[in-house]
């Protein structure tokens, strides 16, 4: 587990991607290019799980400043956008170990708090948020695609 470098942000994508079809989620080019923005905000962090050859990203996670629907930024929240690992990686630790890395990188820039959102049918996602320590705030919300999602939160420190 690692921050990621300008150079991973691609193959991050990639596993992103993969992640989205095997969930049969595909995503439209405009979305693709919104994760490639996300990715490489200046205010991002960036995790990457790489194959034990060194090379390979097989996982990726991405948390943020968390903002306010008016466009404020929280000086202590963050919001985690992304937790994915390629379909052939899945149930080796590798999603907890970016949740892990997360909270890290969270407590060393002062967020006190992680949030998420995550869909209602996704209950391995579920599971793992909830074995890393976050709860559901009671929050909900409907995707365009009609989904309804939930959101979880933890504190960190």
């Amino acid at each position: 587990m690692r921050l990621a470098t300008s150079d991973q942000f691609e193959p991050a994508l990639t596993v992103w991607l993969a992640a989205n079809i095997a969930h049969e989620l595909p995503p439209t080019a405009q979305r693709i290019d919104r994760i490639r923005e996300k990715l490489s905000a200046a205010d991002a962090v960036v995790l990457v799980a790489v194959a034990s050859d060194g090379r390979d990203v097989v996982g990726m996670a991405q948390a943020e400043p968390w903002r306010g629907a008016d466009g404020s930024v929280a000086r202590d929240h963050a919001h985690i956008s992304m937790v994915f690992v390629h379909p052939d990686r899945r149930r080796q630790g590798i999603g907890a170990a970016l949740m892990t890395g997360l909270a890290e990188q969270a407590a060393a820039r002062g967020w006190s708090r992680l949030s998420l959102w995550t869909r209602r049918t996704n209950e391995p996602a579920r599971a793992l948020y909830a074995g890393e320590g976050y709860a559901l705030t009671g929050e909900t919300g409907t995707l365009d695609d009609g989904d309804p999602i939930d959101c979880w939160a933890r504190t960190v420190g």
